[in-house]
């Protein structure tokens, strides 16, 4: 049997004999409450059936001797609660329930004989009145109607407080999220409530540096995207920060479907003010969706399908060489090729570098598809099946322009529920299984194309790269409630691989002209061909959490979580780490011997997550509720950011190598370093003696615990109306034990000299950084009624750590016998932020008092919405690349500003007199101390967007209808200047490099 397959036997097999395990909660809803008389007598035994609007399938249970009812595992939709007893009257409640949501309806059933409708209010949907977490939905009227650009769901995960995806995480912007401050790789991505990460490595929303149009699934195949942040019950685990769950779309009894295309031309857009034409570019996105019964009441089945194309001429820009440069320093000329021919700079004739600004071509082609049937089998027993597929490809343009980006890459999704209801406890049983691949290779790969790196100038080198990996999941739950006590207790056992094949160019850093002129580089890196290899880890973890109804207005949940996370191993053995050489510890880890293959770093076994939150709903009209919580949240190491690093060919083979400035000059190394020659150049290294045989690899220190955060939340729900409501949290947390990467074994500054000069540099991570978050949280919700809705937030928070406040790869710091100097802004601090959005049925009939076939095609249908985002900028950090130390800074100058007022004109924000670059020793190639200004001390400039859609609904039948819509991004063209130069080396130092202008898209949908 095929090795792969066994495995997801193997993680099913373990799943169902675990006694305990956990997820289920967030891809389902559960709905309780009280049946009683009209004197507040509680009412036992009352049958109560929950009736889906959509597929008529039903489940019914009874109230418990307290009066209390509760249905779990609820699959999201229309509902209708309908309540009995003996000698009473018959009641019924109309509900709308959301994944992760617990809903309440309460009964107060009369005498009378005869049934009545009551519809559940409305303020009870803008009230949490049962669980402490802080939880947002997204259903498919924002993910459609709202002006999403290229039908990006993602976009408008910020329209919820507290939640961010203008980040950078593994080199990508917006592939992740940060979540009330957390780190972006600390969230859990699921799609009906398994992994669906498109990264093998971390969580991620699109593939490794976004080949991808569609993230993660198609828009018509999404019902609801459910985020569950703040306190979240036990059953959400592995995650630091909280748990994004998209729900998919089901059938139902009746056929539903949709037709769309999708159509941006730059006709439509205004010019980048960064390019003096408007570049050619066309983007078309096309698809539909289909559901409906296969046995009516039964069996349903739903399908969907989106791709998108992209053919355009993107905006590049880069600082490059001037043909100055180029006439002192020939021996270049294999690099310079590749850059694009640009004028010496006009009243410059010395100037070495200039800043580049034009276009290059860009090709982008993605298809995403999904299937899924529910199979109902009895009032007890259901059944559901789901598959996703992905396969982007781009090509990418660079300013170097030989050296384009061919990205491919594909997902395979699967999931399986099933659910039984028995007359006091349900259980919920899931399976799961997500592949991702990806390959990467740069054009110049094929010519040996080197990254070289001197003021300012930065050739990127080429790579032939891929990623594969795997996850297997299997989760067990159960919930009954016993008196007042609504209880749920399961677990999860989780299986993820994650490989890599990786060849690249060598790197070669210079710190001076002079170096430069004579190519004597001061940093040279060298990485070697790694082969294809598969790391695996394990996710064991489970959970108890109990809902207690103190009082009829009053709710304490209580729950503990434990997960425990395997040390990640190699499926052959090929994992080096270095520990402390013994005989010279204060040289501290990563000199020593190898640990053991299959202990990379020691086990974690201290993960206990205890969860503490509270509900009060007080008031005359129970229009208050008061609200909050502590809990403990820990994350698994992400395979990126060390683990993938520790892998070797083989003992005598380095991944990679980094040598300093005395170190090459011993070997004599100059470029080129053609990858032909890499055996050559370590051989010699190591028989020069230059470095040890034992050469140096990157090293995680031994005690490497899992990253957690603390958490806690007081808050406040009013509802004035049916429809209105607000909501103000206080939101504090502190992650620690998160990620911090030195760069060890560098040259002393002054002399040259490395603390073991027979060692190369390299990487050494450690759980050495931590990040504090405070945060108000204020919501305005005005609900959908009469065509009209409306939402905002604004959140005030600071996040502060001592890096990146990340759980991957981290800038190393400037010194790391120093790190409290590091202690500043986290990397996507925003201090201040406003989201509104609002959408709008227009009453043009009503208004007009018209009515009739032809006023109804004309006046009617008309629909118009908004996003508007205002926001401080994010922090940037200020280094010098020309120094050999990976992170070294500036001086900032006494009573210089450091920003220029005039930079909307001018594009230079800062002011270079500010700042004073820290002498570089010719010895080390590096400052000959670090630099006295602080990290991420200065800000990009701040946002304001607005965009807007205007649309027109043709009803063709009653059933059928077309709409046509525009959506404007930017509708105001309001310059949002961003792409800061922060290399106080480099020419174009303190200027802005890129800007946003307004695009626009057509769409015209058929539903029916």
């Amino acid at each position: 049997m095929d090795c792969r397959f066994s495995r997801v036997w193997l993680t099913l097999l373990l799943s169902c004999l675990s006694p305990i395990c956990g997820f289920a909660q967030v891809s389902t809803a559960t709905l309780t409450g009280s049946v009683a008389d009209s004197t507040g007598a509680v009412i036992a035994n009352a049958h109560v059936t929950l009736n889906n609007s959509a597929t008529g399938m039903s489940k019914i249970t009874k109230s418990n001797a307290d009066g209390l009812y509760s249905f779990e595992y609820v699959p999201i939709g229309a509902y209708t609660v309908t309540v009995s007893a003996a000698g009473f009257g018959t009641n019924a409640q109309n509900v709308q329930l959301s994944a992760a949501e617990t809903g309440r309806a309460d009964f107060v059933l009369g005498v009378a004989t005869a049934k009545q409708t009551v519809e559940v209010k409305s303020d009870t949907e803008l009230l949490n009145t049962t669980t402490p977490s802080q939880n947002v939905t997204l259903d498919s009227t924002a993910v459609n109607q709202l002006p999403v650009e290229h039908q990006d769901w993602t976009s408008i995960l910020q329209l919820g407080p507290g939640l961010a995806t203008d980040v950078v995480s593994n080199g990508q912007a917006g592939a992740s999220l940060t979540i009330n401050g957390l780190p972006p790789a600390g969230f859990n991505l699921t799609v009906d409530g398994t992994n669906a990460t498109s990264d093998p490595e971390e969580a991620a929303f699109g593939f490794y540096q976004g080949p991808n149009i569609i993230n993660t699934i198609n828009n018509d195949a999404i019902a609801e995207v459910s985020i569950v942040k703040g306190i979240a019950p036990a059953s959400i685990g592995g995650t630091i920060s909280g748990n994004v769950n998209i729900i998919t779309k089901s059938g139902g009894n009746k056929f539903h479907g949709s037709l769309y295309e999708i159509n941006e031309v730059s006709a439509y857009d205004a010019r980048n003010q960064f390019v003096t034409t408007k570049p050619r570019s066309t983007f078309n996105e096309y698809g539909g969706s289909i559901g409906g019964p296969i046995i009516p009441s039964k069996f349903f089945f739903f399908g969907s399908y989106e791709g998108a194309r992209v053919s355009s001429f993107s905006p590049i820009t880069g600082t490059v060489p001037t043909p100055y440069l180029q006439s002192i320093a020939p021996q270049y000329s294999g690099v310079y090729q590749a850059y694009p021919t640009v004028a010496q700079p006009s009243g410059d004739p010395t100037a070495l570098t200039t800043q580049f600004f034009g276009a290059g071509a860009l090709r982008q082609n993605d298809g995403n598809g999904l299937a899924r049937l529910d199979y109902e089998l009895n009032q007890t027993n259901s059944l559901s099946a789901r598959y996703i597929r992905s396969r982007p490809d781009k090509l990418s343009p660079n300013v170097t322009i030989t050296n384009p980006r061919n990205t491919t890459g594909h997902t395979d999704g699967v999931n399986g529920i099933y659910t039984h209801t028995a007359n006091s406890w349900t259980s919920l049983t899931r399976f799961g299984y997500n592949r991702i691949r990806l390959d990467r290779l740069d054009e110049g790969f094929a010519t040996d194309l080197e990254e070289v790196i001197f003021d300012g100038i930065d050739s990127n080198g080429a790579e032939d790269f891929s990623k594969a990996g795997d996850f297997y999941s299997g989760e067990q739950e159960f919930a009954l409630m016993r008196g007042k006590h609504a209880i749920e207790f399961g677990g999860i056992v989780l299986r993820q691989d994650a490989g890599r094949t990786d060849y690249n160019t060598s790197q070669l850093k210079y710190s001076s002209l002079p170096e430069f002129v004579s190519n004597s580089p001061s940093a040279v890196q060298i990485t070697f061909d790694l082969d294809p290899f598969n790391l695996y880890t394990y996710q064991y973890g489970g959970f108890v959490q109990d809902g207690y109804r103190i009082v009829s207005n009053l709710i304490l949940n209580l729950g503990v979580r434990y997960d425990y996370f395997t040390v990640p191993q190699e499926d052959n053995n090929r994992i080096f780490n270095r520990g402390v050489d013994p005989a010279h510890p204060e040289l501290g880890p990563g000199f020593g011997p190898y640990r053991p293959a299959d202990s990379m770093y020691n086990a974690d076994y201290h993960n206990i997550q205890p969860r503490v939150g509270f509900n009060w709903n007080v008031g005359r009209n129970q229009a208050t509720v008061i609200r909050g919580g502590f809990g403990i949240f820990v994350s698994p190491h992400p395979i990126f950011g060390g683990p993938v690093d520790m892998v070797q060919n083989s003992a005598t083979q380095p991944f990679r190598i980094t040598l300093n400035q005395e170190q090459i000059a011993n070997a004599g190394l100059q470029y080129p370093i053609p990858r032909s020659s890499y055996d050559a150049v370590l051989a010699n290294l190591q028989s020069s003696g230059t470095i040890s045989s034992n050469f140096a690899n990157a090293t995680i220190n031994a005690n490497f615990p899992n990253p957690y955060s603390l958490q806690w939340m007081l808050g406040v729900q009013q509802a004035f109306t049916s429809t209105l409501g607000v909501e103000v949290d206080y939101v504090g947390n502190h992650a620690l034990y998160l990620n911090m990467t030195e760069q060890r074994n560098l040259p002393d500054r002054v002399t040259g000299v490395a603390p073991d000069p027979t060692f190369s540099q390299f990487r050494y991570y450690y759980g050495g950084d931590s990040s504090n978050y405070n945060g108000l949280q204020v919501t305005f919700t005005k609900t959908l009624k009469n065509g009209f809705s409306l939402g905002g937030s604004y959140v005030w928070s600071k996040v502060l750590s001592y890096g990146q406040a990340n759980l991957l790869l981290q800038n190393a710091p400037q010194d790391n016998d120093n790190i409290r100097a590091e202690y500043g802004p986290a990397p996507f601090d925003i201090r201040d932020k406003f989201v509104g959005n609002g959408l709008w049925t227009i009453p043009l009939n009503q208004w007009t008092h018209t009515d009739g076939r032809a006023a109804r095609l004309v006046m009617g249908g008309w629909q118009v919405s908004g996003i508007f985002i205002g926001q401080t900028g994010l922090p940037e950090n200020i280094t010098n690349n020309n120094s050999s130390y990976p992170s070294d800074r500036p001086d900032s100058v006494a009573n210089a500003a450091p920003y220029l007022s005039n930079y909307q004109s001018t594009r230079q924000m800062l002011n270079p007199a500010a700042f004073a670059q820290v002498p570089i020793s010719a010895a080390s190639g590096a400052q000959i101390r670090g630099g006295f200004l602080g990290r991420d001390s200065v800000n990009q400039p701040g946002v304001i967007n607005w965009d807007a859609s205007l649309g027109k609904t043709f009803d063709i039948t009653e059933s059928v209808h077309f709409q046509l819509k525009a959506d404007a991004f930017n509708v105001l063209n309001h310059t949002n200047l961003s792409g800061l130069v922060t290399d106080i080396s480099s020419s174009s130092f303190g200027q802005l490099t890129s800007a946003t202008a307004r695009t626009m898209q057509i769409t015209g949908r058929l539903t029916f």
